[in-house]
C-alpha cells in the first residue's frame, strides 16, 4: 500500500477529541501496556486540556497513576473518511471536592473514582478509504478546512 502521511495540528486533534466520547485508555500493568475502553469528556482549551474519566476504583484504571495514553478513532468505510488521534500526558485519580464535568458513562454503578489524564502531547492523521479490488485501501491525504 502506498500512503502519504499528513499530520492534523493539535488544535484540529483536540476538536476532533471533542466530537467523541468513546476511546482507549493505554497504561502500564505488570510491564505490559494494557487498553481499558472508557467514556470520557474534553474539559479545558487551547494548550491546557485533560480528558475526565469516572471508573471505579477497584480496576486497573482506578487504582493507576502515571504515564498514559488516550486513543481515539472514527472509521466511517460507507463515506470512505477515517482519523485516528493519540492523546499523551500523566493520568491522576482525583479525591476530594472538584468542579470537573461528569462524562457520559455507559456503565454507572460503582463509577466513584474520577481521575483526569492531563495532556503533554497530542498528535492525529486523517485519511481517505477506497474501496480496493482484494478489500479496502488507504490513502493519507490533508482534510479539508
Amino acid at each position: 500500500m502506498d500512503a502519504q502521511r499528513i499530520e492534523l495540528t493539535s488544535w484540529e486533534s483536540t476538536e476532533l477529541l471533542r466530537t467523541r466520547s468513546v476511546g482507549r485508555v493505554c497504561v502500564i500493568d505488570h510491564g505490559y501496556p494494557l487498553a481499558i475502553p472508557i467514556n470520557y469528556q474534553v474539559v479545558g482549551s487551547k494548550d491546557d486540556v485533560s480528558i475526565v474519566v469516572r471508573t471505579a476504583p477497584h480496576t486497573i484504571l482506578g487504582r493507576y497513576e502515571g504515564l498514559a495514553s488516550l486513543e481515539v478513532d472514527d472509521v466511517d468505510l460507507e463515506f470512505g473518511t477515517a482519523w485516528s488521534v493519540i492523546l499523551r500526558g500523566t493520568l491522576r485519580r482525583i479525591a476530594g471536592e472538584h468542579a470537573l464535568p461528569d462524562p457520559s458513562r455507559l456503565v454507572t454503578d460503582n463509577r466513584q473514582q474520577w481521575i483526569t489524564l492531563t495532556k503533554s502531547a497530542i498528535s492525529g492523521r486523517r485519511f481517505v478509504v477506497r474501496k480496493a479490488v482484494d478489500g479496502f485501501s488507504v490513502a493519507w491525504q490533508l482534510a479539508p478546512a
